[in-house]
């Protein structure tokens, strides 16, 4: 033993350590400001030598796991590498009853910082799980009867926590969990592959409850990857890779237990680690998988957990040409327009959007001009109304080009459907007398109607063949006689008030873009009627 410990305990040099005197000292330290030697000391003294016959893991662990002091996890550490393993391995379960009840009734953290949150605890006892078990002998149990109920009670622990871990403490689980896993299954042997079981159970616990944890920014490095012309400058997290860095250590663990992720892998009811793990692994073919997970796809999104992960697999399993099944498309259509017009980040409204692009592009041309009808007459989501016309748009210029296949965009179908809704204001009389500025200025309708006359011109100058019959003379007279006629009436006499000039640029931005679109949709028709096409 180092004379350093004998000095802190006032021991003459020939007279032996005892292990209470040890115990003492250190629990004295966790307690006492005005203790002899601090806890920062005792670890320096007893690192000096191997020192395990003189730690008592159950008397020192309920009072050092608890304890906030930086040198309490050096001592920990050394509690768990050279204690009895046995003892470790029963004070940490009792230790850890007592975190699950802290954990139970919500306790909150100790307020002047004296004590370690129930967290920060369990962190520290899955620690000590790295360190013991390895070393923990076997006699009438087997491996998996004696890792069982440690690993059970682990699991219940990481289930009570997940809500209440940051970051970086979720993150710290999430690496911690997949040592002990790995740790286990080569302390297991010739018992290996059901303790694997046991712990491949722990590990997918653990994803489950800690996936909003790793904040790795998977989805928009997806993003940027798969289009980077749309990409203007990254917004991917700096430090992205501290959370990357656990994920991969939780995936090599998954595939040395032998798991795929091929389609005939996939569980019955792939659960959040699953689709975690999948999101990480960047399997070469999602597409498809994406039957099969489509269930824990929508309640990602519905749930807003896991959500980085959800995102990123369907933006890698869209960019292929594979046509969607409506059993695909319809449930995907019907919750992306939500999240990519509402949700609080930009970055997640714009992956939402392209991948709603995508899964469009992918959908039966009849199954497609339906939900378009829909998402451009959903007054519960004006700016997907406003939105949707770019939608439309991509539809119609993936057709015309293509003169010799037919499409239902590029037919009289087109303007059957989506005339009445995209040629003509909201409401229909929205353009009267009365109507003043400030009327619409909250409005989403002026940029949909710009959007709707950018449609317009499209047509008018590509569908060279009329195959819409947007040239048809009663077609452009109607189109006139609701939309344009009204607007252009509307909008020379508020800019020909003498208020308008003076008035804000923000507040003449729309009546400007409105000029700008209807002159253009003037210039086409005019050209049109030139050359006699109309």
């Amino acid at each position: 033993m180092s004379n350093d410990i004998r000095a802190l305990l006032n021991l003459p040099e020939n007279e032996e350590v005892d292990s209470g005197a040890v115990t003492a000292l250190i629990l004295s330290a966790t307690t006492d400001e005005k203790s002899p030697a601090s806890l920062d000391k005792i670890y320096t003294a007893l690192s000096q030598s191997p020192s395990g016959e003189y730690l008592d893991p159950l008397s020192i662990l309920p009072h050092l796991v608890p304890c906030s002091q930086p040198a309490a996890k050096s001592l920990i550490t050394l509690v768990g590498e050279q204690g009895s393993a046995k003892e470790v391995v029963i004070a940490a379960q009792e230790i850890l009853e007592r975190v699950n009840d802290s954990l139970d009734a919500e306790d909150d953290d100790d307020e002047d910082g004296a004590l370690e949150s129930p967290s920060n605890q369990l962190i520290s006892l899955i620690c000590l799980y790295n360190s013991a078990i390895p070393r923990l002998a076997l006699r009438k149990k087997s491996a998996s009867d004696t890792i069982r109920p440690l690993l059970l009670q682990l699991e219940s622990s990481i289930q009570l926590a997940g809500s209440r871990f940051s970051r970086d403490e979720g993150r710290q689980v999430i690496a911690t969990v997949s040592q002990l896993c790995s740790t286990v299954a080569a302390w297991a042997k010739d018992d290996a592959a059901a303790c694997q079981g046991i712990a491949k159970e722990l590990l997918e616990t653990t994803l489950s409850s800690c996936a909003q944890c790793i904040q790795s920014s998977l989805a928009q490095r997806s993003f940027e990857e798969l289009y980077p012309r749309l990409t203007i400058r990254s917004t991917v997290l700096p430090g992205w890779e501290d959370g990357e860095r656990p994920i991969q250590e939780a995936l090599t663990v998954h595939r040395a237990f032998g798991e795929t992720f091929s389609v005939d892998s996939v569980p019955s009811m792939p659960s959040t680690a699953y689709l975690v793990l999948l999101a990480h692994s960047k399997p070469s073919d999602t597409g498809g998988l994406l039957p099969r997970i489509l269930p824990i796809l929508i309640a990602s999104i519905q749930s807003n957990y896991a959500l980085d992960e959800a995102l990123s697999i369907l933006l890698h399993s869209t960019t292929s040409g594979r046509e969607l099944s409506p059993d695909i498309s319809g449930p995907l259509c019907a919750i992306l327009p939500s999240l990519a017009s509402a949700h609080p980040d930009s970055d997640i409204r714009h992956q939402a959007f392209r991948i709603l692009s995508r899964v469009l592009a992918l959908t039966s041309p009849a199954l497609r001009l339906e939900i378009l009808k829909d998402l451009t007459t959903d007054s519960d989501l004006p700016q997907m109304r406003v939105a949707a016309v770019g939608l439309v748009k991509e539809a119609v210029l993936e057709s015309l080009p293509r003169e010799d296949r037919a499409s239902i965009f590029a037919s009289p179908i087109f303007l059957q459907t989506l005339g009445p809704v995209l040629l003509r204001p909201d409401p229909p009389d929205l353009f009267h007398p009365d109507l003043s500025l400030k009327d619409i200025e909250d409005s989403a309708e002026p940029s949909r109607l710009v959007e709707c006359l950018s449609l317009y011109y499209i047509l008018l100058l590509r569908d060279n063949l009329n195959r819409t019959g947007i040239r048809d003379r009663d077609q452009i007279s109607n189109v006139e006689k609701t939309l344009l006629a009204p607007l252009r009436s509307t909008l020379a006499r508020w800019t020909d008030n003498p208020a308008f000039t003076h008035g804000h640029i923000h507040d003449m931005m729309p009546v400007v873009s409105l000029k700008t679109s209807l002159e253009r949709v003037d210039a086409a028709i005019s050209n049109l009627r030139a050359d006699s096409k109309v």
